[in-house]
């Protein structure tokens, strides 16, 4: 009896940051590394803001996946969100992972995480109901209390520049290699003009 094995492609729903941005967390991010020796940092290139995860999907199920990410695009508008304040999850107390947090339009990204979800349920993608959006800095390698550096993470509650105009969001898949994670655009889904 033979049985037939679908392929399967990693992949998430995403905001992605344009470079000049991406170029704007380098500095925090270094200076964060002299803090927090430990930890392993999002590499430039990588950073986007997740609105929905979706792991192993079929790869027969990708196409629809495009469709419907379409057709929540299609009902969305140009807005602009800007970057600021780092936080951690679960907490600061102890973190297992250290991000920057949307400070202007993060109610505009959180209904977009919303359609994202209930588009994508009749394909069997359970909602998620924890959304917080966030760029990932790093995740720490052992325990800490960044409580300590609260001096130092206020420094960055607010960055200049650090603003991205959105009117698209990606399907994009992720591959896991030894050196980090590669992502690929497999359907932009562009908002009316």
């Amino acid at each position: 009896m033979s049985t037939f094995h679908s392929k399967r492609v990693r992949c998430f729903i995403a905001i992605e940051i344009p470079q000049p941005v991406q170029a704007l967390l380098k500095p925090l991010q270094t200076h964060l590394q002299s803090e927090i020796r430990k930890a392993s940092w999002t590499k430039f290139g990588n950073f986007h803001l997740t609105l929905k995860f979706l792991g192993d999907v079929p790869s027969e199920t990708v196409d629809m996946v495009g469709e419907a990410v379409q057709n929540v695009a299609a009902t969305q508008r140009p807005f602009s969100i800007v970057f600021g304040g780092i936080g951690a999850f679960p907490t600061r107390n102890r973190p297992r992972v250290i991000w920057i947090g949307v400070k202007h339009g993060a109610e505009t990204v959180t209904h977009l995480a919303k359609s994202v979800n209930r588009e994508l349920k009749p394909l069997g993608f359970a909602r998620d109901n924890r959304f917080h959006p966030h760029l990932t800095l790093g995740r720490p390698r052992i325990p800490m209390n960044l409580q300590p550096l609260k001096n130092l993470l206020r420094k960055y509650d607010t960055i200049d520049g650090a603003t991205v105009n959105v009117n698209e969001i990606t399907v994009m898949q992720s591959q896991l290699h030894p050196n980090g994670a590669i992502y690929t655009p497999l359907k932009v889904c562009h908002f009316p003009a």
